[in-house]
């Protein structure tokens, strides 16, 4: 099963530091969650029969992405331990209600790889790159979340969580 995890943290590595191969600019031009399920898919690491299903994504409508019953990731331990490959949600609280900001791929390392980036505090607002999470993650594990400012913005707060889901749940 960790085979086609690592398959598809390849695929999104290779694409990542390939700026002028046809993978870039294929997710660097789609939705985040979107460019994370065809990563997956360009690498076989999900099936057809799921790929429709998982073009379906809004901010409103993701648990077939990834849900709030899938593990929290709430430290920089927590997320070297997530599994190459797995889908990566980051999620707004407020209003009691979650709702999917951003999405992308873990390639493990405690790194994951996304397109538009920006709206967690890290990385480039658009563009597929790799980012460190782990060590750049403002992590608040008392409260299961992170910070998704910039590190240099004092005083300023915008919490939220991020949630996995491996690739073997998509079989």
């Amino acid at each position: 099963m960790f085979i086609k995890g690592k398959i598809a943290a390849e695929r999104a590595a290779y694409c990542a530091t390939n700026k002028n191969s046809d993978g870039f600019l294929k997710l660097s031009s789609q939705m985040c969650w979107d460019a994370v399920v065809t990563c997956a898919f360009d690498s076989k690491g999900i099936s057809e029969a799921k790929n429709p299903t998982l073009k379906s994504i809004t901010s409103e409508s993701f648990s077939h992405f990834v849900s709030m019953d899938d593990p929290v990731i709430s430290s920089r331990e927590e997320m070297w331990k997530v599994p190459q490959g797995s889908f990566l949600g980051f999620f707004s609280l407020t209003d009691g209600k979650p709702k999917l900001i951003h999405g992308m791929l873990a390639t493990g390392a405690g790194c994951a790889a996304g397109n538009k980036n920006g709206c967690i505090g890290l990385g480039s607002p658009v563009g597929w790159e790799i980012l460190d999470l782990a060590n750049n993650l403002i992590w608040l594990p008392e409260m299961l979340s992170f910070n998704a400012v910039h590190k240099n913005a004092k005083g300023v707060q915008n919490i939220r969580q991020i949630r996995y889901r491996t690739l073997d749940k998509f079989l």
